[in-house]
């Protein structure tokens, strides 16, 4: 038996979800033909966010 204090779990909690979005990304990213630049990426996620922030009832 293991026993983790909270951090550690969270911080193996967190590594464990991070490795499984990406396995995911990538099998993704197989299905499909369109591939997307760094800036690209970059760019939308500014662009998501600006609009997160600007939404009605957010802080």
């Amino acid at each position: 038996m293991v026993v983790l204090d909270m951090e550690s779990f969270e911080m193996v909690q967190f590594d464990s979800e991070a490795y499984f979005k990406l396995q995911e990304a990538e099998e993704d990213a197989e299905l499909m033909d369109k591939r997307y630049s760094a800036k690209e990426v970059w760019k939308a996620m500014m662009e998501a966010i600006e609009r997160r922030c600007q939404a009605p009832g957010s802080s």
